[in-house]
This record gives C-alpha cells, sequence and structure tokens, in this order.
C-alpha cells in the first residue's frame, strides 16, 4: 500500500521549448529585386528574386510615354491610359515579390524581417515614367510591399540603419571594398574571400536585427 503522504509528481504540461527567432535580412534592389537570408547564412537557405520581367515591363511604360510626349497635340489622356494599364502589372509584380519573400522567412522558426529604414519620400513612379531608371522608386515600393505583407501575415518586421551592412563583410563585419557587385573582404583570418553584394546585404541586415 502506498504511502498517503507522498507528494504526487506534478507534471507541467504546459511547459514547451520556445523557438528562438529566425531573423532574416531582406536586401531590395533593381537588377535584383530581392535576396532574403538569415544570419547564419547557410547554403540553401537564401532566397532570390531577378527583376527581369518587371524591368521589360518599365521599359514598355517609358518607351511609349516618351512616343506620346513627341507628337504635337496633347497626350495626358493617353498618358495615363497607359499608365494604368502598365502600373496594374508593375504593382503585381513588386507584391507577388513580396508575397515569396515572407513565405520564405515563415519557412524558418519564430522568423523575424529585417528592413533597412526607407522612406517612399522620393519621385512618384508617375513622376519618373520617362526615365532610365528604376533605381528612385522600386526598391522604396519593395520594402514597404514586403512589410505590409509581412504585417498582415503576423511576421515582426525589424527596422536597422541603412548603413549597416552596406559595404561590411557579413562574416567579420569589417568594411570591404566593391568591386563588380561583390563585397571583397581584406581581412586575412576571415573566411569570406568575395559574395555577391545583395546577398552579403541580406546576411548582414540578418544579423543587424538580431543583435538590434
Amino acid at each position: 500500500m502506498s504511502d498517503a503522504s507522498e507528494t504526487p509528481e506534478v507534471i507541467d504540461t504546459f511547459a514547451t521549448d520556445t523557438p528562438q527567432p529566425t531573423y532574416v535580412g531582406v536586401s531590395v534592389g533593381v537588377d535584383t529585386l530581392i535576396v532574403a537570408a538569415p544570419a547564419d547564412a547557410r547554403f540553401g537557405t537564401q532566397l532570390v528574386i531577378e527583376g527581369d520581367h518587371l524591368r521589360e515591363q518599365y521599359e514598355t511604360l517609358r518607351r511609349t510615354t516618351q512616343a506620346l510626349q513627341w507628337v504635337d497635340f496633347d497626350t495626358t489622356a493617353g498618358e495615363t491610359q497607359v499608365f494604368a494599364a502598365l502600373w496594374h502589372q508593375l504593382r503585381s509584380q513588386v507584391y507577388r515579390a513580396a508575397t515569396r519573400t515572407v513565405e520564405h522567412a515563415q519557412q524558418f522558426d519564430a522568423p523575424r524581417v529585417v528592413l533597412t529604414e526607407r522612406s517612399l519620400a522620393g519621385p512618384s513612379l508617375w513622376e519618373r515614367r520617362t526615365s532610365e531608371g528604376l533605381g528612385a522608386w522600386l526598391p522604396d515600393a519593395l520594402q514597404q510591399a514586403v512589410a505590409e505583407k509581412a504585417r498582415a501575415t503576423g511576421v515582426p518586421v525589424v527596422r536597422v540603419d541603412a548603413d549597416t551592412a552596406r559595404a561590411s563583410c557579413y562574416a567579420c563585419a569589417e568594411r570591404g571594398r566593391i568591386d563588380d557587385g561583390a563585397v571583397v573582404c581584406s581581412t586575412a583570418a576571415c573566411p569570406v574571400d568575395r559574395v555577391a553584394r545583395d546577398r552579403n546585404t541580406a546576411v548582414g541586415l540578418a544579423r543587424a536585427g538580431r543583435t538590434d
């Protein structure tokens, strides 16, 4: 017969292992729209979204608008219609890239999306529709779309200073030099010699977010 005075073992059925957050840095650009990578930079954990299709659509908008502006009569209404049609396609590409980015981040435990501090204070796409480049508009639009998508799906967004990972080697954090779209690390003991700048930036952002 058991001793009634014995204290029964108490099992905490609510005790669980809380996963550590995974910080996923998101680098945005024009040639390569998005590179997303976690702080540990393991091979195969990064997402790369190229921007060829979006740039082709923008080039169509630019050339069409210029052609309309070269004629001798008012083409404002025509420009507006062309812009509206192509903007719908461009916007879809931007938000599709943002959705893929957040879905990639959600593959990791307790994801946190890390972005730089940016704003949409620059020229609008309408103002730049005859320009040669997307640089003043597209990166900011991508960042805003990623942030909106992340928040909509419950993924926290962490913001870090824009200069945090610009040209610093993601492995040793020392400033490197930029050479043909890559960061070249000059630290002798560092295992990194040369790494694509956008991937370096994504990993650097993830690490900055982790320590922010």
